[in-house]
């Protein structure tokens, strides 16, 4: 009878544990989450003055939401704003990060010229100029006619200038 009990208790206790386990958030629970902590932050004047607590949750649900629906129309979307967040909380790393992932994984998404644009410049002014020449390059190689191009070929030469050489080049351009 103890072994029935016993039997009884364990069971009991093995389905109450499963039924406690968390559930996943379905879509439309993670892309409300988002839109609640997004709006204040995109609708701030600079996004580089984002709340480090709020960037990294909402950077958290951007990801989140990419894993858990990588074919969604939304989530190259959400991985080009977690790279942007990131840049303006100074996460170059993590930028990258999100960056190169909407890049390899998402070759139609309508933005991909302006996720290798903006992670050029965001590399340029973190000092990483090999890295940033090689975004530019891969931009170029990609976009060869784009509207941004010439800039882009104008720039890349300005990444071989000491900040000193920098300066000279450009008070002498002014003249």
């Amino acid at each position: 009878m103890k072994k029935l009990i016993l039997s009884i208790a364990i069971a009991s206790l093995a389905i109450t544990a499963c039924n406690n386990t968390p559930k996943e958030p379905t879509r439309d629970e993670l892309a409300q989450s988002i839109d609640s902590i997004e709006s204040p932050i995109m609708n701030a004047a600079q996004i580089a003055s984002v709340d480090t607590v709020q960037g990294n949750k909402l950077v958290e649900l951007y990801v989140q939401f990419a894993d858990a629906f990588p074919t969604d129309t939304l989530a190259p979307t959400y991985l080009h704003r977690a790279a942007q967040v990131a840049n303006g909380m100074g996460l170059i790393d993590d930028m990258v990060t999100y960056y190169d992932r909407v890049i390899d994984n998402y070759p139609d998404y309508v933005n991909l010229d302006e996720c290798y644009y903006e992670k050029g410049i965001a590399l340029d002014n973190a000092g990483r100029k090999d890295e940033a020449r090689k975004a530019y390059e891969e931009f170029l190689e990609e976009y060869p006619d784009h509207f941004l191009a010439d800039d882009i070929r104008c720039a890349l030469p300005l990444l071989d200038m000491s900040d000193e050489m920098l300066f000279e080049h450009l008070t002498n351009k002014a003249k």
